[in-house]
């Protein structure tokens, strides 16, 4: 749904797109979980944004929030 003209839901597509990206980030080696939060939620949005493919553009605090829940 919308509001204030924002997209509010997930397809479950990108939800597992979330998943994956959480994963291949922390597991990387050159990157890891041994890092600034915005560097590792940096990351985890450049993968999610190389391979969405629902159109919808997501902030990464949007991302992070979303892994949250």
């Amino acid at each position: 749904g919308f509001v204030e003209g924002r997209i509010t839901n997930y397809t479950n597509a990108e939800v597992v797109l979330i998943c994956i990206a959480c994963k291949r980030i922390s597991l990387d080696a050159s990157t890891g979980t041994d890092q600034a939060a915005t560097t590792y939620w940096d990351c985890i949005k450049e993968f999610f944004d190389e391979r969405n493919t629902s159109g919808h553009f997501r902030p990464r605090d949007s991302i992070r929030q979303r892994w949250g829940t």
